[in-house]
């Protein structure tokens, strides 16, 4: 009897762990871990660029809505802490830059980001970084360490970024 009674059990907790972990739950939860990082493309194109920007000051918006909570430069990288609905599919980042530098006081160069959810319909809330290595992305220029990166969404339809991080020299 008691053998029966410890079957029963294991069949009782399998089968709650199998209906909690399903992919369908619909289940609002936070995650801040690095380990689940989306692939991130970046590309330079002007053409691009130029149509994002235009669309988005127009309030068209590409790709999935996010929102990014910060942005920080450590060297070379900067890390932009970004987050949106998901947990079912895998995700990913484009950053375009239009290839032009504003040497104006204070110079800046203009980024736009785009998200990709691959229809993904769960709705955790995922928080993750995005890594940006800027030498991979505008080279070694000489205004890579001394301009600010203007940071836009496609779903900002303001002339004020959602992040901007501040050269280091």
């Amino acid at each position: 009897m008691k053998k029966i009674g410890i079957i029963l059990l294991q069949i009782y907790i399998t089968a709650i762990l199998v209906v909690s972990c399903s992919k369908n739950d619909n289940v609002n939860i936070s995650s801040d871990s690095v380990s689940n990082v989306s692939s991130t493309i970046l590309r330079i194109d002007k053409d691009a660029f130029s149509k994002l920007n235009s669309n988005r000051i127009k309030n068209i918006s590409e790709g999935d809505i996010f929102t990014i909570n910060k942005g920080t430069r450590v060297g070379d990288i900067l890390q932009l802490s970004v987050s949106y609905s998901g947990g079912c599919r895998q995700h990913s980042f484009e950053i375009i830059w239009d290839g032009l530098v504003y040497t104006d006081n204070p110079c800046f160069m203009n980024l736009i980001i785009i998200h990709r959810g691959n229809n993904d319909t769960c709705e955790a809330l995922i928080t993750e970084t995005i890594i940006v290595n800027l030498k991979e992305l505008v080279g070694d220029i000489i205004y890579k360490d001394k301009c600010a990166y203007t940071i836009f969404s496609t779903f900002n339809s303001s002339e004020t970024p959602d992040v901007e991080i501040m050269g280091i020299n």
